[in-house]
């Protein structure tokens, strides 16, 4: 039947344009096209504007959606709010620019929506934009088999200051640019820079028409391991958005609570208990003054003086805004978590130097630290205050659970207690079980053993 439409609304394939454009879709996407426009306009060439801009109300479940509406069916009608209706050949051109067209029309598109004219766009109708498509989008991920996952009842609700944290983090590089309104050329370089603008601009579009939802499942993981229904997380799902699109693609699939204070107490021992080799992993703390931060370890956290992880792992801020900070290359400085040491710091920490990290929490619960710049990851303070007590913790494993195969093997007792050997070898004995073991030292090269001053036999 569509295909019979479609001949019929093209005069047997007069339309060259027409053509191009439905040739850039899938089969079954070019089918859905045509079978979405043939229920619009019953079975004419045409459909009246009210019957487009009611259909896309119901889409669009926003405040301000009747604006929305009229924006999006003036561009399947070339940006002529005067013309009362919507032929087959300008629905399927907005489709085309919105989801196959290069990124200067695509930039177009967004200005008219968030201004309804051309030429160029201010911040504020830039930003007010970011901030009504991202409910868009929660309300398409609200559909999805993994939010249900995180407790529906819990995280439904759409937090205004969550919003406009996310909206303010994805117009950040638009904002540095310091414009008082942007045009084509800036909201292209927008566009391109930012993976969440993607992400939802592609979302919004599948959704106005009726694609399925390709673009989007890898936004937000699926949820194991809580108990949401009786203790959801704390996180809005802002904040696992924006971090999990921070995360390497591999590690974006699924999260697994390892530790919550909430749970699990607040106990620096069960902290470790719960996150010592359970592979990749992100922490997120909340400090009394109400400032959310954490980081991604890309390897498993293990005891030793050693610091570990990859040129992957980042720290970040979520409250009072969202930030995130790769690293700068200086050092490798990425992840360190030490106890019962006398020489060497006891606790958590994340980036910078021994005793001035970006993230520390300290081995005696309760107690954190954060240095107001750190050269490994280029970040400000994160928390309030210098030094903070902790509200509340939570780590979460990242991606697919590793096998046993992959599991990281424990250091070795040698590398644990440097003092006490250190020690021996101050006493020209050298410890009884260093010739038992092939390779004293780690040949890893994402561990890097930290300088410890000795003497030589």
């Amino acid at each position: 039947m569509a295909h019979q439409f479609l001949l019929r609304m093209m005069g047997l394939g007069e339309s060259k344009e027409l053509n191009q454009e439905l040739a850039q879709f899938p089969s079954e996407e070019r089918e859905i096209i045509k079978d979405t426009f043939l229920q619009l306009s019953s079975g004419n060439k045409k459909v009246d504007r009210p019957t487009v801009e009611n259909a896309l109300k119901h889409l669009l479940p926003l405040a301000e959606a009747d604006i929305f509406s009229k924006r999006i069916c003036d561009l399947m009608t070339g940006q002529i709010s005067t013309n009362n209706t919507v032929t087959f050949e300008g629905y399927v051109h907005c489709a085309a620019v919105m989801i196959k067209g290069i990124l200067e029309d695509k930039a177009a598109q967004i200005i008219y929506i968030a201004k309804g004219r051309r030429g160029a766009a201010t911040y504020e109708e830039l930003f007010y934009f970011s901030t009504q498509i991202i409910r868009v989008v929660f309300q398409i991920i609200r559909r999805l088999p993994s939010f249900r996952s995180w407790d529906g009842n819990y995280i439904c609700s759409l937090e205004d200051d969550s919003i406009k944290r996310l909206a303010a983090a994805i117009m950040k590089e638009l904002k540095s640019t310091k414009m008082e309104s942007f045009d084509n050329q800036a909201v292209c370089v927008w566009f391109s820079g930012s993976s969440l603008l993607n992400e939802f601009h592609g979302m919004l579009a599948s959704h106005i028409f009726h694609f399925p939802l390709t673009k989007g499942k890898s936004l937000i993981p699926l949820c194991r391991g809580i108990p949401a229904q009786v203790y959801p997380s704390w996180l809005s799902l802002s904040d696992i958005l924006f971090i999990n699109c921070g995360l390497p693609h591999e590690f974006r699939s699924e999260w697994r609570l390892l530790f919550s204070s909430r749970i699990h107490g607040e106990s620096f021992s069960s902290l470790m208990g719960n996150i010592i080799d359970k592979g990749p992993s992100v922490v997120f703390v909340k400090d009394f003054d109400g400032h959310i931060f954490g980081g991604f370890a890309s390897t498993s956290w293990t005891i030793g003086p050693q610091f570990k992880g990859t040129k992957d792992n980042f720290v970040f801020s979520l409250a009072p805004e969202m930030a995130l900070y790769n690293t700068t290359g200086f050092n490798d400085h990425y992840q360190y978590f030490n106890i019962q040491q006398q020489t060497f710091p006891n606790g958590m920490g994340m980036g910078g130097q021994l005793d001035y990290f970006a993230i520390w929490v300290d081995s005696e619960y309760g107690k954190g630290k954060c240095s107001p710049s750190c050269t490994t990851f280029n970040c400000p303070q994160l928390s309030g205050k210098p030094e903070f007590s902790i509200d509340m913790v939570e780590v979460w494993a990242v991606g697919p659970e590793p096998t046993d195969e992959e599991d990281e093997a424990r250091p070795s007792i040698l590398d644990v207690d440097v003092e006490g050997t250190a020690m021996l070898r101050m006493l020209n004995r050298g410890p009884v079980s260093e010739g038992m073991r092939d390779n004293p030292t780690s040949a890893d090269p994402e561990e890097k053993e930290l300088y410890v001053s000795s003497v030589s036999n």
